[in-house]
């Protein structure tokens, strides 16, 4: 099925010390972590999109009396709809670096969602004493190389991981894969997988000398990396002037390279006191007191900020 649907289905073999092949090192110490998550009993399970599973195998390793069952979970997932997309690039170097970008479409809740990335070796052609056969073991997990919380949850954010790993002398490095997955660890959905191998990662994906873990602007050419209000967010994308939305500047008006604030900012704030909307530019400059509460205080500070001229 990999083969078939090489595009959009993405699996991840793990290993019990108790099944594997003989003289082999597929199991690995994250192997119960994994399986305590889904309740794994019996031998061999497989889990679709995190919610849906089948127990149990044929003899000698025949798969072919469950591929109608495969099939049919395959179809009924591969058209769900997912507010994320996931791109994975990196560079190999004395070890291999990678970053992960998680971009939202739509909105939603971040509670229990969670990214973890995984190293897998693909194509090990192994044999299972048990059975007395070879067999193509694909995705293999090698290592759990990270798992986080998703802090994102509206259209438009994005959000970061990087990490770094060795290649083992043990594996054949031309099918080593990271494969990154978004999954709710409450009701166990799977809600978007990527997956790439290490030598087709794009170390600069913008193409400005910058390699993509170093670049503050990691999709927009910008080589000599301009960061006039020292975010860390290169003045090529950076949506927020951090000189110039200073607290108060609610409109982000200038006037001679300053920042000006007027009644104008106290007419913004007030229409945010009462319809609730704001730009991201807003969000941390309209609590002008400091008591992490946005109210008629602050507008009252506000006022007393312009007629003292205290910024």
């Amino acid at each position: 099925m990999l083969d078939s649907y090489p595009e959009t289905l993405i699996s991840i073999e793990w290993h019990s010390s108790s099944f594997t092949p003989g003289n082999s090192d597929f199991d690995i110490p994250e192997y119960s972590t994994r399986a305590s998550l889904y309740g794994v009993g019996g031998i061999p399970h497989t889990q679709w999109n995190g919610v849906e599973e089948t127990v149990g195998g044929y003899a000698n390793g025949n798969w072919e009396p469950f591929m109608s069952t495969f099939t049919a979970l395959y179809n009924s997932m591969v058209d769900n709809e997912t507010p994320y997309d996931i791109s994975i690039n990196g560079y190999i170097g004395n070890e291999v670096s990678y970053d992960v970008t998680i971009t939202m479409d739509s909105d939603m809740s971040s509670s229990n969602q969670k990214i973890d990335v995984f190293l897998v070796e693909d194509n090990i052609w192994s044999y299972w004493t048990g059975a007395s056969q070879y067999h193509n073991a694909r995705n293999v997990a090698r290592d759990w190389l990270l798992s986080d919380d998703l802090t994102i949850s509206e259209a438009g954010e994005s959000e970061i991981f990087t990490g770094s790993f060795n290649l083992s002398d043990s594996w054949n490095s031309d099918s080593i894969k990271i494969i990154a997955v978004v999954q709710n660890y409450s009701s166990k959905q799977v809600y978007q997988v990527a997956q790439v191998n290490i030598n087709d990662m794009n170390p600069d994906i913008d193409d400005d000398g910058i390699i993509n873990v170093e670049d503050n602007c990691v999709d927009i050419f910008n080589p000599y990396q301009e960061d006039s209000d020292f975010d860390l967010i290169g003045d090529e994308c950076d949506p927020c002037d951090n000189l110039v939305y200073v607290l108060g500047n609610l409109n982000g008006d200038i006037l001679m390279g300053a920042p000006v604030l007027d009644v104008f900012d106290v007419l913004q704030l007030v229409n945010f006191l009462i319809d609730g909307n704001s730009h991201e530019c807003q969000s941390d400059i309209m609590n002008i007191n400091g008591d992490d509460f946005i109210n008629v205080v602050d507008v009252i500070s506000l006022i007393q900020m312009i007629m003292t001229g205290d910024m």
